[in-house]
């Protein structure tokens, strides 16, 4: 009569050998899951704060690329420089994070090709992270004082007028091509060029005064071909900015004529606009 109770107690010991090693494996489980959770904090934190040059708060390879080319000849009135630089904050505010701009003033390249007034990243704003991930007050602080303000600065310096005598736009387009939207390795990087100019090239080998060349004349002259560059992959901007005599230098077929150069160096212009004034 003794056999079943010492089978009994085999049975039981059994049992509690077997819960121990459930809640073994139970435990082990959430240790995993606990470094799992760290290790997925940890690759998120690293992939959004990312190590930032001092001078420009850009990342080692930006996440887009904006250059906006200025050619500011003649002064502007209130309304447009009113206009202009709300667009231009519009812009500045438009930049993603991690994302460059750069700000380039039209101006002849026959020894050197143009240099940035200021390129600058967007480093992100408070909205960008919490305090688990950073520092949010910390982060709007950078982007205030090392990208907004320095840029706003940039910016009420190249409003004013160049007086310059000629206008070599083309020129200008085919340097910020060169060095700032064609680099190696940024290839796939969305890529988006501002044009802001009253859109009258003029120089002796091209000029658009007077009266606009034919424009399947224009792309297939010596002129063109010497200062043509690659844009595929370019989204361009023309923010035209009015003359005094806008209805005689001006028409229509001004916008339509760049459309046609920038179609041929393989750019899209995605936006005509005209700066109020």
């Amino acid at each position: 009569m003794a056999r079943p109770a010492k089978k009994s107690r085999r049975s039981r010991e059994d049992a509690r050998i077997a819960q121990q090693r459930m809640q073994g494996y139970v435990k082990l489980a959430i240790a995993l899951l606990v470094v799992a959770g760290f290790g997925i904090t940890y690759a998120v934190v690293s992939r959004s704060n990312r190590h930032l040059d001092e001078t420009t708060l850009c990342p080692e390879k930006p996440s887009s690329i904006t250059v906006l080319l200025v050619d500011v000849t003649d002064p502007m009135n209130l309304a447009q420089r009113q206009d202009f630089q709300n667009q231009l904050v519009r812009l500045r505010n438009s930049i993603p994070r991690y994302g460059q701009l750069s700000v380039v003033r039209v101006d002849a390249t026959g020894s050197d090709l143009l240099k940035p007034v200021i390129l600058r990243c967007n480093p992100g704003t408070s909205a960008d992270t919490d305090q688990f991930r950073g520092n949010p007050a910390k982060l709007q602080r950078q982007w205030t004082e090392g990208f907004a303000r320095p840029l706003d600065e940039a910016f009420r310096s190249v409003d004013s007028a160049s007086g310059a005598d000629q206008s070599p736009i083309m020129e200008s387009i085919q340097s910020v091509a060169l060095t700032e939207l064609q680099k190696p390795g940024q290839e796939e990087l969305p890529k988006r060029l501002i044009v802001a100019s009253d859109l009258l090239q003029n120089t002796s080998a091209i000029t658009f005064y007077g009266s606009l060349p034919d424009g399947d004349a224009l792309v297939h002259s010596d002129a063109f071909r010497r200062v043509r560059t690659d844009l595929r992959g370019v989204t361009i901007e023309l923010w035209q900015l009015e003359r005094a005599d806008a209805g005689t230098t001006q028409p229509r077929a001004l916008s339509e004529l760049w459309e046609r150069a920038i179609q041929d160096q393989g750019g899209l212009v995605s936006r005509i606009y005209n700066v109020s004034g």
